[in-house]
């Protein structure tokens, strides 16, 4: 058992090493992953007006629940 090569693992072994052969892949995945602050600010104002209406969403499903349990006491009140 060689513990050497347990304690210390080799640059070669490791697979996100960048060498020649990852190189090129390296870089072109960090120019993908660089975009402008205007799409930045895009995406972000996307995000937050979808969160804002899934928040509308929930509000009027909640109302709309409360309001019918009321309708329902109501009509088994109204039928007693």
């Amino acid at each position: 058992m060689n513990l050497n090569r347990i304690a210390f693992p080799q640059a070669a072994d490791d697979r996100l090493v960048i060498n020649d052969a990852t190189r090129h892949q390296y870089y072109a995945t960090m120019q993908a992953e660089v975009c402008d602050e205007d799409m930045l600010d895009v995406a972000f104002n996307r995000r937050r007006a979808r969160a804002m209406q899934a928040r509308d969403q929930r509000k009027l499903a909640g109302w709309f629940a409360l309001l019918s349990g009321c309708a329902v006491v109501g009509l088994l009140w109204a039928l007693t």
